[in-house]
């Protein structure tokens, strides 16, 4: 089922390159493109939000458990460190990676295209952008607010505070409630699978709307620009394998295959919430321990996505 899922994903990527190059040939102006295209994304769409739908409740459901099943404050605070230690080292050295490729290569320098204004308004509200408002903006005023705005990183803290209260508990209420929300994470888990055998259709949408409206001259319009960053995918990717391989030796390539199906949703969605689920699914089938991927992957989404 999980090979054929990957299977049906990238036929459905092609199949969007077909459609729609068809559809923006047969287009016969920038309005009708502009609809077509529309109709395109409401598939890519959908799957995003039933996506979002169950990004909340599968983080704050599997960070309890993990948390709770542990019972070691200690514990998840070691896990804790280490994972920023990781996230802080592979952003420098992504950082690094990038200046370095785009003075070398300097794909843009060839575009021709013209600087903005610097009057223009960018709507950016630059003036919250400061690491005040951050740690401020971390710590939720409220659950239910954290909840449907997806603000994963609070919802990460309360599920913290509420999975080391859990562990504070010795009651048989507490019991219940851990083993409820343990049965919950599991529920969420298999309402995941369901949401991704909408994978295909909203991959077959995203790059359909993406060909009608530029056409299939976008895959080589920008060539210079989309091979630099390829470059510096396969470079990073070089250096995180071999990361990997320093810890997992040869195991690092069977963790390759396993994550291939998550890459392959990330990619064509320009979506990392929709790998989400799949990745944490798939971390599971290779041997993480749930403990670790539940705090590790909430952590890694709102702090760090390199690679």
């Amino acid at each position: 089922m999980r090979s054929k899922l990957t299977m049906w994903i990238m036929i459905a990527a092609l199949a969007g390159v077909v459609a729609g190059s068809a559809a923006h040939e047969m287009a016969g102006d920038a309005a009708t493109t502009a609809t077509v295209a529309g109709y395109f994304s409401v598939l890519a769409d959908i799957f995003l939000r039933l996506i979002k739908m169950i990004i909340a409740p599968l983080v704050f459901s599997t960070v309890v458990a993990g948390i709770a099943g542990t019972g070691d404050a200690k514990t998840v605070g070691r896990i804790g460190v280490k994972a920023l230690g990781w996230f802080i080292t592979a952003s420098v050295v992504s950082l690094l990676l990038g200046m370095t490729l785009a003075n070398l290569f300097q794909p843009g320098a060839n575009l021709a295209m013209p600087l903005p204004d610097t009057q223009a308004a960018t709507n950016l509200k630059t003036g919250g952008l400061s690491l005040q408002q951050f740690i401020v903006h971390v710590f939720p005023k409220s659950f239910f607010e954290a909840m449907a705005n997806n603000e994963i990183l609070q919802i990460l803290v309360f599920s913290l505070f509420f999975g080391f209260a859990l562990t504070g508990l010795k009651t048989s209420p507490a019991v219940t409630l851990t083993k409820f929300i343990d049965e919950l994470a599991h529920a969420m888990l298999k309402l995941t699978e369901y949401v991704m055998l909408f994978a295909p259709m909203g991959v077959f949408g995203a790059v359909a709307a993406a060909i009608t409206t530029q056409g299939i001259g976008v895959l080589a319009t920008y060539g210079k620009f989309i091979g630099t960053f390829y470059v510096a995918l396969v470079v990073l990717w070089c250096v995180l394998i071999g990361a990997g391989f320093a810890f997992l030796g040869p195991r690092v390539f069977a963790l390759i295959k396993e994550v291939r199906e998550p890459m392959i949703i990330a990619f064509t969605t320009a979506s990392s919430e929709a790998a989400y689920p799949k990745l944490m699914e798939r971390l599971d089938r290779f041997g993480v321990n749930e403990r670790v991927t539940a705090l590790t992957l909430p952590l890694g989404y709102s702090f760090n996505l390199d690679g």
